[in-house]
């Protein structure tokens, strides 16, 4: 106690690291990359890096698998070593949607996403800026979070039988073009649910993933089913999960922004969903919380960690300094535990199967629902989720890193009129009386 009580009155940590988002994530990312070379010998993760870069990286690619763990974290630090660069360039002011994009792009980068095949999507973000006269800081965000269509990149650069250089400038060149049309493509679709799913990035590119799937089928262009997951890594993922969550604990309890109760922090709301601006320091302290609550769920379950399901926590908690109140996540998560007991006594699918635990936790995504429509929408928006996430990768071919997002978009198109309906009838009813 008395350290931290010395580091919370220390002024310089204060101005120069805990009110600075970014450092704060830039040294998460160090601790990344150092527990890498723990893992793993430096020749055996220049050698899984390299295959991490000319892998397939269509869902579902586990990277732990394809390069080894210590590879995958190297990756995952430079991915969002790259995301933050980004937003830097832009001149992006910290926000609890920029702590959120950088949650979603490291959790991806455990399948998926590298440095390489996610740069030509931002610069495309930045040719957008340029083109329209937009300030690239309004446009950055869209287009980091854009590379959750990533793989199309190297689908042609790397994997399809094409000559070499042909594939990279075809793969560039959708990138770029992704990167370019992402930002006015995602705010369209924002309208579809309302804004009451946090992925709308992960929506758009699931609709745009699906009709460039249909574009290359009919092109002859196709890929195989593939299904690459690790095995054997609890205690790694498991243990890095919780000094993740308790890091950033950590630096909300070191912050010097006003403390919350407990049961403020379960309810932690703002209007515009941006938990950062009006908590600041505090925001980190849910963020945490978020992620122990999500480890004690795979404890609860007897999941097994792989790149997926740590992804799938990782973007929990993201996304708890935008929009994923404690309380309301915990309740999408019940409606998905559900969904997959329901499962379990029709199939005979165990409750705590790979792709369930990855649903369950990605279904916070639609935590809206349960913050303003409440407890018992909330559970069904997560049963419903779940249902749809499963199912929906062969839709887009697995060019969507955020299946899960495509997934919750749809549900939320369900379920958002229905909600709304009901809510109106009530209220007629309660006026009359």
């Amino acid at each position: 106690m008395c350290v931290l009580a010395v580091l919370r009155n220390n002024n310089w940590i204060q101005d120069n690291f805990l009110g600075k988002p970014y450092r704060v994530h830039v040294l998460l990312f160090l601790i990344m990359i150092v527990q890498g070379f723990v893992f793993d010998t430096p020749r055996a993760i220049f050698d899984g890096t390299w295959a991490i870069f000319i892998s397939t990286d269509l869902l579902i690619t586990d990277y732990i698998a394809v390069g080894g763990i210590g590879a995958a974290f190297v990756n995952v630090a430079l991915a969002g070593l790259l995301a933050i660069a980004a937003m830097r360039f832009a001149k992006h002011e910290p926000s609890g949607l920029a702590i959120a994009t950088l949650g979603v792009v490291i959790a991806m980068a455990f399948f998926g996403k590298n440095p390489a095949n996610m740069l030509p999507i931002i610069v495309g973000g930045w040719l957008y800026s340029k083109y329209t006269g937009t300030p690239h800081r309004s446009c950055v965000l869209p287009s980091i979070l854009a590379t959750c269509l990533a793989p199309v990149v190297t689908k042609f650069a790397f994997v399809y039988a094409i000559p070499t250089p042909v594939g990279i400038a075809i793969g560039i060149c959708l990138g770029l073009s992704i990167g370019f049309i992402m930002t006015p493509f995602a705010a369209a679709l924002r309208k579809a649910h309302e804004g009451y799913h946090l992925y709308n990035v992960g929506f758009a590119a699931g609709i745009l993933a699906v009709g460039m799937f249909a574009i290359f089928r009919n092109l002859g262009v196709d890929q195989g089913v593939f299904s690459t997951w690790s095995s054997g890594y609890n205690l790694q993922l498991a243990t890095f999960s919780i000094v993740m969550s308790v890091y950033y604990v950590v630096c909300g309890l070191l912050s010097r922004t006003n403390p919350l109760s407990f049961k403020e922090l379960l309810r932690i709301d703002a209007e515009d969903y941006d938990y950062y601006k009006k908590y600041a320091g505090m925001t980190y302290v849910s963020m945490g919380i978020l992620g122990l609550i999500c480890v004690l769920f795979m404890f609860a379950i007897r999941g097994e960690y792989n790149g997926i399901v740590i992804g799938g926590l990782i973007s929990t908690i993201g996304f708890g300094a935008f929009g994923k109140p404690i309380i309301s996540s915990v309740i999408l998560m019940s409606g998905a535990v559900m969904a997959a007991a329901a499962s379990m006594l029709i199939t005979g699918t165990p409750i705590n199967h790979r792709s369930f635990l990855v649903a369950t936790l990605f279904a916070t995504c639609l935590a809206p629902i349960a913050t303003r429509f409440g407890w018992k929408w909330g559970l069904v928006a997560g049963f419903v989720h779940l249902s749809l996430s499963v199912f929906v990768a062969p839709f887009h071919g697995g060019m969507n890193l955020y299946n899960n997002g495509f997934a919750g978009g749809v549900a939320a198109m369900i379920l958002v009129p229905i909600m709304k309906f009901v809510a109106e009838e009530r209220a007629k009813k309660r006026s009359r009386v």
